[in-house]
């Protein structure tokens, strides 16, 4: 019973580490400095058994010719442009996209939605002259009409090829380093979905794939014809529904990455 107890408080004070470390990472430097400073005392706590040098460690998503490797913590580029309160000026976007990589993460994620465009956007003018050093990682599935999203799915062939393109262009890359399907389309199979990357990472505009918010069912299906580099879905202390309904088991069990948010 002790021992358990002390891997539960050890557990949380990761998490806290790993959350403050996070919101450092995301901050001016002024407010960086308060949360650099926090972190560095939950860091010599009595019940932290994690160093800042983990947290800022590599790890390989997926396996075999689908192997992924990247920084173990990553920088979501959404919020700086959308979905999420006050937005900084893009100067101060870039600066921090550029501290990001000054710090170790090698692991930028965005999606055609957000903005919609205007993230990939941001994405590409700030990160385009670290390739090589870092990997920026995009979704499609939503359906983006004349710049605005639609509420709809569309991950058709002929719609992920173009969304394709379009990210390769916006982003300033030659070939994605990762695409994820950010949500099923109730009407194009998995199967369907999965041939289609396929084809693109047989073509080399994509070199990876992964799949956000699916069932075990759904990951099973799709990784069968083009295995599945990693899941992205919702998952903390507060929402830990992936323990639950196979998603996380059927990773372990395929060798499939997880990245939560």
């Amino acid at each position: 019973m002790e021992e358990n107890n002390k891997m539960d408080i050890s557990r949380r004070g990761f998490l806290k580490t790993a959350a403050l470390a996070g919101a450092a990472m995301a901050m001016p430097s002024g407010l960086g400095k308060v949360f650099a400073s926090e972190a560095k005392q939950a860091e010599t706590s009595d019940v932290v058994d994690i160093d800042a040098a983990r947290i800022k460690g590599h790890r390989v998503l997926g396996t075999g010719k689908a192997a992924f490797e990247v920084s173990a913590l990553g920088f979501g580029v959404m919020g700086m442009t959308y979905n999420r309160s006050q937005h900084p000026d893009k100067k101060e976007c870039i600066r921090l996209l550029h501290e990001a990589v000054e710090r170790g993460v090698t692991l930028f994620d965005t999606a055609i939605i957000y903005g919609p465009l205007t993230n990939e956007n941001l994405a590409g003018e700030a990160l385009s002259e670290f390739k090589g050093r870092i990997n920026v990682t995009t979704k499609f599935g939503h359906e983006v009409i004349d710049g605005k999203g639609t509420g709809r799915q569309d991950s058709r062939p002929a719609t992920i090829r173009r969304y394709c393109e379009e990210s390769l262009r916006r982003l300033r890359l030659d070939s994605l380093p990762m695409f994820y399907q950010h949500r099923a389309d109730p009407n194009t199979p998995a199967e369907e979905v999965a041939a289609t990357i396929a084809d693109l990472i047989k073509e080399g505009k994509v070199q990876r794939w992964g799949m956000c918010e699916v069932s075990a069912e759904t990951i099973h299906k799709a990784h069968a014809i083009c295995p599945l580099t990693a899941i992205q879905s919702e998952y903390h202390l507060m929402h830990r529904l992936v323990e639950e309904n196979g998603v996380l088991d059927v990773c372990r069990e395929l060798g499939i990455g997880f990245v939560p948010y």
